[in-house]
């Protein structure tokens, strides 16, 4: 759906940062470390009341996701928090990407229908009360339809995450199996009605909790107001990326690019769990569900803002929102669960992302 007109409100990013870590060393010391609900939208909180802000959070003690659209600057990398006297991260099992990326147009799945176009409009006008013109502008049009080789690069994403953090279920994730899930269970439907509000969601449905979405920032590329980032600007990744291999094998994170209306021009990856270029690398090594079947080269964000804009409509909508080949408009972080310890596993990353300001 096309973007709301947002409403920007200028923060002095001096007196940002300076809320945002008040915010996550109050709820780090308060034990919250394991498990927020609210990390990155405290940063706001801390603004107006930074003492009370980490006991809310500790408070709360879950590990749903965190949602920011902060449009606070990063600060030089300070690397990675170790945490408390006596701390010891958390590290997992290996993430293996034998297999890896998922494909959305392997013809394993890639005509698989996510959604029906004639039905959406019909939905929206009878239900919504949109003109025909309208509805017809939720959903880009498609000669072999809205399948996933033409719209699921979020849902190939996704069940890449499961593949990586979840690979005991079996039968094993693919995106046709979890397209067909996300139909039973209402996330999305072929006419467009959708009974729930975050489709990221689905992971932790699928997995009863043991992966869930964690972290999440939003940096609107293309609307005005909104600085550009990178993946060496944008404190999360950077955080992400400055950790052990072991600590990262913990985690999963989901970067969006092009633009901030997901109706043509944006696209979702994955980082490369075993990329190695550090939180200043600028050109992160990638999972991407576009990479073409036939290619075997490591693939960086440069490579798939390469192969997606050869659609003459993406490449408009680039160039539009005047956006970059490595520029990022959003992260997603994925964690899995201890159900031994009923909490996550997110600890050493927000040290980490602590560190960062």
């Amino acid at each position: 759906m096309k973007p709301k007109t947002l409403a920007l409100k200028t923060m002095d990013s001096t007196a940002c940062l300076a809320s945002r870590r008040q915010f996550l060393h109050g709820a780090l010391a308060a034990g919250a470390g394991v498990g927020l609900t609210s990390l990155a939208a405290g940063c706001a909180k801390a603004t107006a009341s930074p003492g009370s802000a980490g006991a809310d959070a500790a408070a709360q003690g879950s590990a749903d996701s965190a949602d920011s659209t902060s449009p606070c600057p990063p600060t030089a990398d300070a690397g990675a928090a170790q945490g408390p006297p006596g701390y010891v991260a958390p590290t997992g099992p290996a993430l293996d990407v034998t297999g890896l990326p998922f494909r959305q147009d392997d013809p394993k799945w890639g005509a698989e229908l996510m959604w029906d176009r004639a039905l959406v409009i019909k939905a929206a006008m009878q239900f919504n009360g949109e003109t025909k013109a309208d509805a017809g502008s939720l959903l880009r049009e498609f000669e072999d339809g809205n399948n996933i080789a033409n719209e699921g690069c979020q849902l190939t994403c996704f069940a890449m995450i499961l593949r990586l953090l979840a690979p005991a279920a079996k039968p094993a994730w693919t995106p046709k199996t979890l397209n067909s899930m996300a139909h039973d269970l209402y996330y999305y439907t072929l006419c467009g009605l959708s009974m729930t509000t975050l489709y990221a969601d689905l992971v932790a449905e699928v997995t009863e909790g043991a992966v869930q979405l964690c972290l999440k920032e939003e940096y609107l590329p293309g609307e005005p107001g909104w600085p550009k980032q990178f993946a060496h600007t944008s404190p999360l990744v950077r955080a992400y990326r400055s950790l052990t291999p072991g600590q990262r094998s913990n985690f999963v994170v989901m970067l969006k690019t092009g633009t901030y209306d997901d109706t043509v021009a944006s696209h979702y990856v994955l980082l490369h769990p075993d990329d190695a270029g550090g939180p200043a690398g600028t050109d992160p090594e990638i999972l991407d569900p576009a990479k073409p079947l036939a290619e075997t080269k490591a693939w960086h964000l440069t490579d798939s803002a390469k192969a997606i804009t050869q659609d003459p409509d993406i490449a408009a909508g680039w160039a539009a929102g005047a956006i970059e080949p490595t520029q990022i408009g959003g992260v997603w972080v994925f964690a899995r669960w201890s159900a031994s310890r009923d909490r996550s596993l997110l600890a050493p990353l927000v040290h980490a992302w602590a560190a960062q300001g």
